[in-house]
């Protein structure tokens, strides 16, 4: 072995021994959460309309909520209020997924009510995995029965599937302005980029 490699070889072996560090321990607070992407950055307070709060505040008392059944009634409100905003400004008013037909009080509150229950929801009998927040589009009538597990892979693109639910009611047409590769990824992807069946769910690196 070359000389100069064993100081590394030395610090790899100690490195790797059998004696790891104790995990680190988890805090009574909860600082984070993160269930559907882009909901807390795109509908909890984006514009700073809560009175009192700042819109980070807004976030930051959005992740600090840990107990699921309090979530509807604390965070349905202000998600409504900026679905209408979202809707109004698109100029598809109405068109949102689950906005109510009419112009009325009330006619965001289904989707705001699902979207503050932010957790994901998995078809454990479907092998099928192809569509982003599945059980939810059946719950909501976007999609009437499609089989499959929902939930979030890798290769979705969260985002851009979430801001055209919210603007056009479906689960396409926003897009980020970037090309996009045959596999639907990044116009760089060389085909052994993310999937959603080999762990760890990602290719080599280029």
């Amino acid at each position: 072995m070359n000389r100069r490699m064993l100081p590394v070889a030395a610090l790899l072996a100690i490195a790797c021994g059998s004696s790891n560090p104790a995990r680190p321990a988890i805090s009574a607070t909860q600082i984070d959460r993160m269930g559907r992407a882009g909901v807390n950055t795109a509908l909890t307070d984006p514009f700073g309309v809560i009175p009192g709060m700042t819109a980070d505040q807004a976030k930051d008392q959005y992740n600090a909520a840990s107990d699921p059944a309090q979530w509807v009634s604390k965070f349905k409100g202000p998600i409504a209020t900026h679905l209408a905003i979202y809707d109004f400004v698109s100029r598809c008013q109405g068109k949102q997924l689950a906005a109510g037909a009419t112009v009325a009080a009330g006619r965001y509150d289904a989707l705001a009510a699902v979207l503050a229950d932010d957790q994901l929801y998995v078809r454990t009998s479907s092998s099928t995995c192809a569509l982003y927040l599945a059980a939810e589009a059946d719950a909501t009538g976007l999609t009437s029965n499609n089989g499959d597990c929902g939930g979030r892979t890798p290769t979705e693109d969260t985002i851009k599937e979430t801001l055209s639910l919210l603007f056009l009611g479906k689960p396409t047409g926003i897009t980020d302005g970037l090309a996009v590769g045959a596999g639907g990824l990044g116009a760089d992807d060389d085909g052994n980029g993310v999937n959603a069946t080999t762990f760890p769910f990602l290719g080599n690196p280029n």
